[in-house]
């Protein structure tokens, strides 16, 4: 299996040489936005498939959950284990993460019956985002969203885990194909 030679930023993959500028930023940058990385480096086919393919996907996964798919719970009761996969799309997935932060007393004070009650479908911009305030209210939000709660859930956790790809891209710059010398010579 043959190695990309590197020299400095410089990859050379398939006889084409590949400037990745500089390699941490690039990683930065595509971890903040999809493809970010990549526009920088100037590669700006593959950034512009990255951001509509990965931001779509987050985005369907958030209409077909009804918005309400991604959130950050830290509560021993709901630990939400997808979002640190949706944290990995970065700075749309950032409004989760501070709401998390936020209410993460919320669940166990409504647990306790001090929360405030709400009317579950009234939205507002305090709750985009934001974790439910206990189970009640996340009962209510996968009977109200059916399978798409699930789905939403999977699309968007998929959306970040394929820009972590990305982000590796932006790093190392793309991988050759093993070649063998039979290969070469055919």
């Amino acid at each position: 299996m043959s190695e990309s030679p590197q020299i400095g930023h410089v990859v050379v993959v398939d006889d084409c040489e590949i400037n990745l500028k500089n390699r941490y930023l690039a990683t930065v940058l595509g971890f903040l936005l999809p493809g970010a990385g990549h526009y920088y480096q100037g590669r700006r086919n593959k950034a512009f498939l990255f951001a509509v393919c990965i931001l779509g996907l987050f985005v369907l996964g958030l209409l077909i959950g009804q918005g309400r798919v991604v959130y950050a719970s830290w509560n021993p009761d709901e630990y939400r284990i997808q979002f640190p996969a949706q944290l990995c799309v970065g700075i749309p997935a950032f409004p989760a993460a501070i709401q998390g932060w936020i209410h993460r007393n919320d669940a166990k004070e409504n647990m306790l019956g001090r929360g405030i009650t709400e009317d579950f479908d009234k939205w507002s911009w305090t709750k985009f985002m934001a974790p439910p305030s206990g189970r009640e209210e996340l009962s209510h939000w996968h009977k109200s969203a059916s399978a798409g709660f699930e789905l939403g859930s999977l699309f968007t956790a998929v959306a970040g885990l394929l820009n972590l790809l990305a982000i590796f891209d932006a790093y190392a710059g793309p991988m050759p194909l093993p070649t063998s010398d039979e290969r070469r010579k055919k």
